[in-house]
C-alpha cells in the first residue's frame, strides 16, 4: 500500500510539473496580445526563460537527491514553483515574466531526478519499466490540465487570474508529500547485488559518459522532446491562427487529445517494454525507436489537415511520443548505479530540456517569424516542420543506443575500478 501511495502522490506531483510548465502554451495569444510580444519572444517565455536557472540548479540539486532525503527537495521544490507560478500573474513585461519563469524551471528542476530515484528504489527491475510508465503518465495529463482548465480559464477570467488558480493548489499538495510520503530504502528493491557506494560528481560523470548507451538515450530525448515541445506549445496557435478555432475550444480538443494519448501510450509502452525487456533488456531502447518514427508522419499530418481531421493525427502522434518516456527512463535508471540514478536523470532531463524544452519552441517561433512576410499565418505549420525532423532523428539515437544497452546495465551492479 505504501508504495503504490507514493507512487501516486509522485504522480500528482510530476502532472502539477508539466500544468505548470505547459500552462503558458494556451495562454500564448493572449499574453501576446497583452504584453506586445513577438513570437520569438513567446518562444523565448516558453522555452530559453524556463530553462535559464533549470540548467545551473538540476544537477547539484541531484547530487544532494543522491545523498540525503528525497522527499524534502521534492516537497520544497513544488512549493516554490507553485507560488512562482502564481505570481507570473503579476508580470507587466516580457522580464517579469521571464524571471518568474526562470524561477518555475529552477524549482522544476529538482522534481524530476528525486521522484525517478524513489520509483527506482520501491520496484525490482522486472517492474520498473511499467512503474516509470505509469509516472509518465503524468506528463501528459498535466498537459492536458493545462491545456483544458486553462483554455477555459482564460475565457472566463483571463490569464493573470488563470496563472493564480494554476499555481496554488501545488502549495498543498507540498504539504501532502511533506507530512505523508516516506524516503525508501536505497537500492532495496534490486533483485541482485547493487553498488551503493557513494561516487563523487567526477567518477559519476565519466562513468555515464562511458556508456555508449545512456550517451545516445539521451541525444534521443533530446530529440524527441524537441519535436514534443514544439507542437505542444505552437500547436494551440495552429488551431487559433490558422483556422480560427476559438482559444477555449482549441484548449479542449488538443488538451483532450494530449492527455488521453499519453495516458494510453505511455502505460502501453510500458507494459510491453516490461515483458519484452524480461528476455531483452535492449528492448527499453528499439521500442521507443520505432514509436519515435511513427510520431512523424503523424505530427505532419496534424499540420496539414483541417481541424476535424487533423485532431486524431494529434492524438496518435501523442500517443506515440508518450511511448518513449518509460522505457527510457528506466533504461537511464538501470545504466546508473544506485547512487548515481538521481544525477543520471538530471544530466539527462537538463540535457533534453535544454535542447528540447529551450531550443524547441523558440526555434520555431524565430522560424515562424523569419517566414511571416512569405506565408503569413501559415508560418507556424511551416516552422513546425523542425518538430517532424526531430522525431525521425530521436528514433535513429534510441536504435544506436540500443546495441550497448545490455553490457552498460550488467556493470551497474559492479563496484567501479580505480582509474
Amino acid at each position: 500500500m505504501r508504495v503504490r501511495y507514493t507512487t501516486f502522490v509522485l504522480f500528482l506531483v510530476t502532472a502539477f510539473n508539466l500544468m505548470d510548465r505547459q500552462i503558458l502554451a494556451i495562454l500564448l495569444e493572449p499574453i501576446k496580445r497583452d504584453l506586445q510580444l513577438s513570437d520569438t519572444a513567446m518562444g523565448l517565455l516558453t522555452g530559453f526563460a524556463f530553462v535559464a536557472l533549470y540548467a545551473i540548479a538540476s544537477i547539484p540539486i541531484a547530487r544532494l537527491a543522491d545523498a540525503t532525503s528525497r522527499r524534502a527537495i521534492i516537497a520544497s521544490a513544488l512549493a516554490f514553483w507553485s507560488a512562482m507560478t502564481a505570481l507570473s500573474a503579476c508580470a507587466g513585461s516580457f522580464a517579469q515574466l521571464a524571471l518568474a519563469r526562470a524561477g518555475v524551471g529552477f524549482a522544476e528542476s529538482a522534481t524530476g531526478p528525486a521522484s525517478n530515484s524513489m520509483i527506482a528504489d520501491l520496484y525490482p527491475p522486472q517492474r520498473r519499466a511499467f512503474a516509470m510508465s505509469m509516472l509518465a503518465t503524468a506528463s501528459p495529463f498535466g498537459v492536458m490540465l493545462a491545456f483544458v482548465a486553462g483554455g477555459a480559464l482564460n475565457d472566463a477570467v483571463g490569464w493573470r487570474m488563470t496563472l493564480i488558480c494554476a499555481g496554488l493548489p501545488g502549495i498543498v499538495l507540498a504539504l501532502v508529500v511533506w507530512l505523508t510520503v516516506r524516503e525508501p530504502e536505497r537500492g532495496g528493491a534490486e533483485s541482485g547485488p547493487a553498488d551503493t557506494t557513494r561516487y563523487d560528481f567526477r567518477p559519476t560523470l565519466r562513468y555515464l559518459s562511458q556508456s555508449q548507451s545512456f550517451v545516445y538515450l539521451t541525444l534521443g530525448a533530446a530529440a524527441s522532446i524537441f519535436a514534443i515541445m514544439a507542437m505542444i506549445v505552437w500547436s494551440p496557435s495552429v488551431l487559433t491562427r490558422i483556422h480560427g478555432v476559438p482559444t477555449a475550444t482549441a484548449g479542449l480538443s488538443l488538451g483532450i487529445a494530449t492527455g488521453f494519448g499519453g495516458l494510453i501510450g505511455a502505460p502501453l509502452s510500458g507494459w510491453l517494454a516490461s515483458r519484452l525487456s524480461r528476455r531483452d533488456v535492449r528492448w527499453l531502447l528499439r521500442l521507443p525507436a520505432f514509436t519515435s518514427v511513427l510520431a512523424a508522419p503523424c505530427l505532419a499530418l496534424f499540420l496539414l489537415l483541417p481541424p476535424v481531421a487533423a485532431l486524431p493525427f494529434f492524438f496518435l502522434a501523442v500517443v506515440c511520443c508518450s511511448a518513449m518516456l518509460g522505457p527510457v527512463m528506466t533504461a537511464a535508471q538501470d545504466i546508473a548505479k544506485v547512487r548515481m540514478r538521481a544525477t543520471a536523470s538530471a544530466l539527462m532531463i537538463l540535457t533534453f530540456n535544454f535542447i528540447g524544452t529551450g531550443l524547441g519552441p523558440v526555434a520555431v517561433g524565430a522560424l515562424s517569424d523569419l517566414l511571416a512576410d512569405s506565408l503569413g499565418s501559415s508560418s507556424i505549420r511551416a516552422a513546425l516542420g523542425l518538430a517532424v525532423a526531430a522525431s525521425v532523428i530521436a528514433g535513429a539515437l534510441f536504435h544506436l543506443g540500443a546495441r550497448d544497452l545490455r553490457a552498460d546495465v550488467a556493470r551497474a551492479a559492479c563496484p567501479m575500478t580505480a582509474s
